[in-house]
């Protein structure tokens, strides 16, 4: 493509970064307003794309592609790396409930690029699912400039709603991003300015945020397995709970076949039972966990998550006793 100077040039490329980025396209009209130019200027972009730099631009239900003609990068994965790659997508759209433009983005790259064609049609399946998804564009800002201070290492200041409702300002030291499985949610680990601590901070519970000038440096002897090495999710203490449970045999079955942490320690018991072992940092994060298990499970250690359990069950059969002569 001949150098364009200026504006134009950088318009040019966002148009192409937007084509990309899509996979049910995009109309001319929508590409005006973005770029902030008139239809036939975007127009003009299209065939520039095509005549200088072999884009192939195709139109479809009066929606702009990057049609099968380019030439992307093909990603050199073998079938095992590329549906293990599939996986950790689902599992990341599982993970979004709204219309996220990067994932959209890295979704409709990889589907054009990976070379085994059925992966290709799942991702490209779950790019149109991810796509269709309501916008939700202020909280995208935000985990874009929490994104921003992690890759930039700058300071960023945020409004953050804790479980209990509260909400705080504070400066947070972005030093990882991290995913839980157990409660599907992201948190991102930073040096606290109201704590002075490093603290994990649920993604979704920060309202707003601004990029600072300040700059940090991770410290060398932060590693974020160590730091959630005892935790049954994301919690951090440095007083960890002595968990004990015993499962039922039926439970034990199901334990073994679902291990749900690396750290814990199984001992057989007769019956076919089996006794679980495990330091974490806090019980109280493996309370929903433990209450799944019903009566195939009985608390045994600390005395807290004990209470905590015997107290839930009495109210659900309270609640259940209540209603067990009601007609349906």
């Amino acid at each position: 493509m001949p150098y364009e100077s200026g504006e134009k040039f950088t318009r040019v490329m966002q148009l192409f970064r937007r084509l990309c980025d899509t996979e049910t396209g995009v109309t001319t009209k929508q590409l005006a307003e973005e770029l902030e130019v008139n239809q036939r200027t975007v127009q003009r972009y299209v065939q520039m794309l095509r005549d200088s730099a072999g884009i192939d631009i195709e139109e479809r239900d009066a929606r702009l592609h990057i049609g099968p003609g380019t030439r992307l990068p093909a990603m050199q994965l073998n079938r095992y790396q590329a549906t293990l790659l599939l996986v950790a997508l689902r599992l990341l759209q599982q993970l979004r409930t709204e219309h996220d433009p990067d994932m959209v983005g890295a979704l409709a790259q990889l589907s054009r690029a990976l070379r085994v064609p059925l992966v290709a049609r799942y991702l490209e399946r779950t790019l149109r699912t991810v796509e269709e998804r309501p916008q939700n564009p202020e909280r995208t800002q935000v985990e874009r400039t929490v994104i921003d201070g992690f890759v930039d290492s700058r300071a960023i200041e945020v409004t953050y709603v804790d479980g209990a409702g509260r909400e705080t300002k504070r400066t947070l030291h972005p030093y990882f991003i991290e995913p839980a499985s157990q409660g599907r949610h992201i948190y991102v680990f930073a040096q606290d300015s109201m704590s002075g601590e490093v603290r994990p901070f649920r993604l979704d519970r920060i309202r707003t945020a601004r990029l600072l000038p300040t700059m940090f440096r991770t410290p060398d002897q932060f590693d974020i397995d160590r730091v959630i090495g005892t935790s049954w999710g994301v919690w951090q203490s440095e007083h960890p709970d002595h968990v004990v449970l015993r499962f039922t045999a039926e439970g034990a079955r199901v334990l073994k076949q679902n291990l749900a942490h690396p750290n814990a320690v199984l001992t057989d018991i007769a019956g076919g039972g089996v006794e679980m072992s495990i330091d974490v940092a806090s019980e109280v994060e493996m309370r929903p966990w433990v209450l799944g298990w019903g009566p195939l499970v009985t608390v045994l250690e600390p005395e807290s998550l004990r209470d905590f359990v015997a107290d839930a069950a009495l109210r659900v059969a309270a609640l259940y006793a209540k209603h067990a002569h009601t007609p349906a």
